[in-house]
């Protein structure tokens, strides 16, 4: 039990997975400050950059990211928004052992599942979906890495 909780203290929180350095080489500009949050089975952290709307989240959820996986990805369900139905989930290449982008009218968000563990990067700022796939990518393999 002892050293379980040793090996679970010294993995890194979502706050230590990606540096300044990291986003500032996707994003442009280093982040200005980063909030750490806990979530079910992991943590979340919110990297700010000077323009609000440039800002990166990054959320890890350590165990369950199988099953998460299986329920939102591999399954087949009935959407009840219409906006949903009109843009599924798009898989993604060359990061993880899976990966998928998922947008809305709002934002998007890559996930990406390594093993048990999943990432879940969404960039802010200008571009097509496109550019923020290949950006958030960029991001979750920095991050897994440190994962």
């Amino acid at each position: 039990m002892l050293i379980l909780t040793i090996l679970m203290a010294t993995r890194p929180d979502a706050c230590q997975l990606l540096t300044k350095a990291d986003v500032a080489a996707v994003q442009g500009e280093a982040f200005t400050s980063a909030k750490l949050s806990p979530r079910t089975g992991g943590t979340a952290c919110f990297y700010q950059l000077p323009k609000f709307t440039d800002s990166v989240s990054l959320d890890v959820m350590r165990t369950g990211g199988r099953e998460f996986w299986e329920e939102h990805f591999e399954r087949e369900h009935e959407a009840d928004d219409a906006d949903e139905k009109a843009s599924p989930p798009l898989a993604v290449r060359g990061v993880g052992s899976e990966a998928m982008w998922v947008s809305s009218k709002v934002a998007g968000s890559l996930y990406v599942r390594k093993g048990d563990a999943l990432l879940r990067v969404s960039v802010g700022g200008p571009g097509s979906v496109q550019e923020k796939i290949t950006r958030s990518k960029r991001l979750a393999i920095r991050a897994l890495r440190r994962l």
